[in-house]
């Protein structure tokens, strides 16, 4: 994608164009530039119709994971999804750990990160009404951690997230029975103390995004994958058709025993598990290349996988609506520029 006619556009960023006429003419025909090759790269009206055409197709969904599939988006645009939902998406965690009491074997420091580790459940609608800061004296997020073991006890006990209580405080003291504060998951073991051995701590929390701490990144991971297109020109029969099936490390392939006529041919099964490694083509066949490996243009594979702070579709929603705000945004500052 090329723009015509260079000096206009140098013309209209320097401003050289003293007469105001030759100006407003000099920006017309940039602006019906820059719309020519839009209407010439896509097929439909930009931006209306391009949005509304967006398809997902929703491969498999569950609590914490979700795969979509989509043919409508290209792959820096994905990349940008990825990137926002690994950093820019805003959850909560534990910021600042105040120690009472510890006797256990593990010095502040670390107990103090392995809560912070810890992932909070919040409700995504909490998120979208109300901002946490460190300096926010009146609304904050508490979680009281008082475990003990017993003197007179002869073993060691652990100590798991269910340990970690929410205590009313300021504005919130009066929302604990609308929002439901609580580790998504109670079963992560903290530490062990020993007999006599106890912890009191105060646990506070803050709303930030992964940009800041990995511990604020709502997703374990998030990835998209290109899909592979797997066509086999020549047929591949027997001891061949075994050594490639054998080398598959994803099994994209499967053998069709044909017994009318006593031989075995190599089919593609699963091309979407195809990772592009070429590790079929390296087999020799006698210099025949009879597989063909290429990429589906503009089709991509979303999977997101969330820690359970706040379930995938939401996620894939914030996403959105953040790139989209940066758009407007970088489009806003673009405009500002110029005087129309």
């Amino acid at each position: 994608m090329e723009l015509k006619n260079h000096h206009l556009i140098l013309n209209l960023i320097s401003r050289k164009s003293i007469d105001p006429i030759k100006y407003d003419n000099c920006k017309k025909k940039f602006f019906t530039n820059v719309q020519e090759i839009i209407n010439e790269n896509i097929s439909c009206n930009f931006p209306e119709e391009y949005r509304n055409n967006i398809r997902f197709n929703i491969l498999r969904s569950n609590r914490d994971e979700i795969i979509l599939e989509t043919g409508e988006i290209n792959l820096p645009s994905a990349n940008s999804l990825r990137r926002i939902l690994l950093g820019e998406v805003e959850t909560v965690a534990i910021e600042k750990v105040f120690f009472y009491n510890n006797s256990s074997i593990l010095n502040d420091e670390n107990l103090a990160h392995r809560l912070g580790l810890i992932p909070i459940f919040i409700r995504s609608s909490f998120l979208n009404n109300i901002k946490i800061s460190e300096n926010d004296e009146n609304n904050k997020i508490i979680f009281e951690f008082n475990v003990k073991n017993s003197q007179k006890s002869f073993k060691k006990i652990p100590v798991f997230s269910k340990s970690l209580k929410f205590k009313g405080y300021g504005l919130f003291s009066s929302m604990n029975k609308n929002f439901i504060f609580h580790p998504v998951c109670r079963d992560i073991l903290i530490l062990k103390l020993n007999p006599g051995q106890k912890v009191k701590c105060e646990c506070h929390c803050i709303i930030n995004s992964g940009n800041k701490h990995a511990k604020f990144s709502p997703v374990g991971t998030a990835f998209y994958k290109i899909s592979s297109k797997i066509k086999i020109v020549e047929e591949i029969l027997n001891h061949d058709a075994d050594k490639i099936f054998e080398i598959c490390p994803v099994k994209v392939f499967g053998i069709i025993s044909k017994t009318e006529k006593k031989y075995r041919t190599l089919n593609v099964i699963s091309p979407q598990f195809c990772t592009l490694c070429k590790e079929c083509l390296k087999h020799d066949l006698n210099n025949r290349k009879p597989i063909r490996i290429s990429r589906v243009k503009n089709k991509v594979t979303f999977v997101i996988e969330s820690t359970g702070v706040i379930s995938p579709e939401i996620l894939f929603h914030r996403a959105i609506i953040l790139l989209v705000g940066k758009c407007n945004k970088a489009l806003s500052l673009l405009l500002k520029s110029y005087e129309f």
